[in-house]
């Protein structure tokens, strides 16, 4: 009987063996509930640009080349996949099917499906650096981008193709913006100039501060804003030929400005709104909570209320200010 039971028990790790090289060829396991869908929004995601059109479609680009899609005015996203991984750092949209968006390396990604497909558009490179911080678009199908190393990028054709509109330099452009043939660009150091045939030719106008400037936007072809670090806020109301300085209304770094009809909004850091009246003399601090301490470095005006882009993407209803 003892025999018996030591080949019983020494053949025991060879049948152990044996059932288990059987079951990792021939048993397979069967799956069990749904697949974990990957979240919209996860940790450290941040959003830098944002386009709203007046019909409900958005889009907002952010950190890995994440693009979000709304067709909704805001109230449900979903993911569109890019055909880069490089952090996107703007977006404008024609209409409901054309946008382009730019970002670190120079990347520029256009799209005429919505988004179900993204195409990356070829556009010179800067010897000095090159990442895109804004990018402008007019309905005649035309497009300006601005970065570091002086770039200043023009299209003709939708995005699909551009041209250097300006020599490299060792300092960024950081905004731009145009109505009709008036144009104005800002960047670091306070630099500013400023265009009257739609980009022909651009001049340099003087600057009444040397903080960096991060953002321009025009009421009319008169009257503009530029605003920028430390809480700077610029005002001209011949065009962008001359601007003088507002009170300052808060020392944090204000990162985008936007007319929306009614008055002017500015966002920053810090969780910082500014609005003011169409003279953008003085202007009045806010949040749009009260513990707000995010930031924001993109605001549009849609609908009577604004979409903001930055540590995360959020809306405010415009008479809520």
């Amino acid at each position: 009987m003892e025999r018996i039971k030591r080949i019983i028990l020494s053949g025991v790790p060879l049948a152990v063996v044996g059932g288990l090289l059987y079951a990792g060829l021939f048993v397979k396991p069967t799956p069990v509930g749904k697949a974990v869908e990957q979240p919209l929004v996860e940790r450290g995601d941040a959003f830098y640009g944002i386009a709203a059109l007046p019909n409900g479609p958005m889009w907002a680009v952010g950190t890995n080349g994440k693009i979000l899609y709304s067709d909704d005015a805001g109230q449900n996203w979903r993911k569109q996949s890019a055909a880069s991984q490089e952090t996107l750092q703007d977006i404008a949209a024609w209409d409901a099917r054309r946008a382009v968006a730019v970002g670190n390396e120079g990347v520029v990604l256009t799209t005429e499906d919505a988004g179900l497909t993204w195409t990356p558009a070829q556009a010179p490179k800067s010897a000095i650096s090159n990442k895109l911080m804004r990018v402008h678009v007019s309905q005649d199908g035309s497009a300006w981008a601005v970065g570091s190393g002086g770039v200043l990028l023009r299209s003709r054709d939708y995005g699909k193709s551009w041209q250097s509109a300006a020599q490299g330099e060792d300092a960024a452009w950081n905004g731009i913006d145009f109505d009709g043939q008036r144009g104005c660009v800002v960047g670091e150091f306070g630099r500013i100039r400023v265009s009257s045939d739609a980009g022909e030719s651009w001049t340099s106008v003087s600057s009444p501060v040397k903080h960096s400037l991060m953002s321009v936007r025009f009421r009319d072809a008169s009257h503009a804003v530029a605003v920028g670090l430390s809480g700077t806020v610029l005002v001209s109301d011949n065009g962008g030929a001359s601007w003088t300085q507002a009170g300052k209304a808060t020392e944090e770094d204000l990162l985008d400005v936007a007319w929306d009809g009614n008055q002017w909004i500015a966002v920053g850091d810090k969780g910082v709104v500014l609005v003011a009246r169409e003279d953008a003399g003085k202007w009045r601090l806010t949040r749009f909570a009260p513990h707000d301490r995010g930031w924001y470095t993109r605001v549009q005006a849609r609908g009577g209320k604004y979409y903001v882009a930055g540590s995360r993407l959020a809306v405010k209803d415009a008479a809520a200010l």
